[in-house]
């Protein structure tokens, strides 16, 4: 019999947890025994526009349910709101144990002579800010009682999709949030990972075209994603700083490569369109942990100081 996730008591937020992969977040902690709070203020795929009964509304169908939960409308665009977020969470709970960041805005596709500038800022500032703010207020909590869990939620558009340029940039500055996270908490029992999610939600269904999304969405249910973040969250998580691709049950590890590269002989356009012609050919890569240890790999292709 599966033991389930082991979260049972544990406090976690879950942000974007009134609709999709964060309601199915939030429903699936719950029946684990968490105790959850979902952060949610109803706005529209835009950003733009509040439902503020959302998060609540979400909470009490989990809880009629037999979960504990409870809603917080915050704007996680602002300061006050993450706090506010993660103030929730202790003032239920006593404590946080988890935060689970989903949130995001995605405005319109746009080309590169398109964007606006609101649309840059607010998906900033709901992504790696909000990471970072959250971060920072749930931090405390999480070394005094030596365990935390934090998943944040990077996006495969980083891996380039035209009109999404604003939205990637944004989902691909969380990853330089988990792996500096990942060190910060590494001796203090918190492990901080992330998730590309694939699944059926408001965005995919206004973005797919057929007939890849009748294909996708027959196969990438929101509960997919949720449960592969659930164990992340769980005490049985060992791992930290990365970044898990998860869908339809598929689970696979994005890792950060470098080559080792090829040296230019000297500075003159030919010697560097050499090595970089060479450099583009490698097969090879080394998969650092974090800065230093890439650092020491590429210091000792250049050898030993003379």
């Amino acid at each position: 019999m599966d033991r389930g996730f082991t979260v049972q008591d544990k406090a976690i937020v879950v942000t974007g947890g009134a609709r999709g992969i964060g309601l199915a977040q939030a429903r699936l902690l719950a029946q684990h025994g968490a105790k959850v709070v979902i952060v949610d203020n109803g706005s529209a795929l835009s950003g733009r526009g509040v439902q503020s009964s959302a998060a609540q509304e979400a909470a009490d169908a989990i809880a009629e349910a037999g979960g504990i939960t409870k809603g917080c409308s915050a704007d996680l665009s602002t300061l006050a709101g993450c706090e506010e977020a993660i103030a929730t969470c202790i003032e239920a709970y006593g404590t946080i144990d988890g935060l689970c960041h989903y949130a995001s805005p995605c405005p319109d596709l746009k080309g590169p002579e398109a964007i606006e500038d609101q649309d840059v800022e607010l998906l900033l500032a709901v992504n790696p800010v909000a990471a970072m703010r959250l971060a920072r207020a749930a931090w405390p909590k999480m070394r005094a009682q030596g365990f935390g869990r934090v998943v944040l939620a990077p996006s495969a558009a980083l891996y380039g999709a035209a009109g999404n340029t604003p939205y990637a940039a944004a989902k691909a500055a969380l990853i330089g949030v988990v792996r500096c996270l990942a060190v910060e908490g590494a001796a203090v029992g918190i492990r901080v990972n992330g998730v590309l999610p694939a699944a059926q939600t408001r965005m995919t269904e206004g973005f797919l075209h057929e007939p890849y999304a009748t294909w996708f969405f027959e196969r990438m249910a929101p509960e997919r994603v949720a449960a592969g973040a659930a164990w992340l969250l769980s005490e049985d998580c060992d791992l930290t700083g990365e970044i898990l691709a998860l869908g339809g049950g598929r689970i696979a590890r994005m890792r950060l490569a470098e080559g080792e590269g090829a040296f230019a002989a000297d500075d003159t356009a030919d010697a560097v369109e050499t090595a970089i012609r060479s450099a583009m050919g490698e097969v090879h890569a080394n998969f650092p942990g974090d800065l230093a240890e890439r650092s020491a790999k590429v210091a000792a292709l250049f050898g030993p100081p003379s």
